[in-house]
């Protein structure tokens, strides 16, 4: 009787132990549907040219600490891994057209742009973003 009430005991300890209280409880969640019409996943996603031309993909979007897109990180060329290279560009230099399977994201910029524009290498550093210059903009 005696070993059979320490059982008992020791397992109402381990089970009160378990048992977490209202106030542990994780918050509620509530799920929401989104229709692939409403939203698109764009990592991975080709990057095309004014004129249609595949350029990239789309590897990482930068944001800043509201959480607001700042740049988008795009990889360019290169043959499996061999050869590419990463570029930062501001996020307004991107054209989305998410019901065009075609022509899903557009970059504003030329090859010369694009040429020109610094490595993006190390996500634990300043990123240099390019942002393509305004053509109505008066040079002085």
């Amino acid at each position: 009787m005696r070993r059979s009430a320490l059982l008992r005991g020791v397992l109402a300890a381990v089970l009160a132990g378990s048992v977490a209280r209202a106030d542990e409880l994780p918050p509620q969640t509530a799920v929401q549907s989104v229709a692939p019409e409403d939203a698109e996943a764009i990592l991975g996603q080709r990057v095309i040219d004014a004129q249609g031309a595949e350029i990239g993909r789309l590897v990482d979007i930068l944001v800043d600490a509201n959480g607001q897109p700042q740049a988008a990180v795009i990889d360019f060329g290169g043959f499996m891994g061999v050869g590419n290279r990463k570029i930062a560009v501001h996020w307004g230099a991107l054209r989305f057209a998410p019901g065009d399977p075609k022509r899903k994201i557009a970059l504003d910029m030329t090859p010369d742009q694009i040429k020109a524009a610094p490595e993006f290498r190390n996500p634990d550093k300043a990123a240099a973003v390019v942002t393509p210059a305004d053509p109505n903009a008066s040079s002085p």
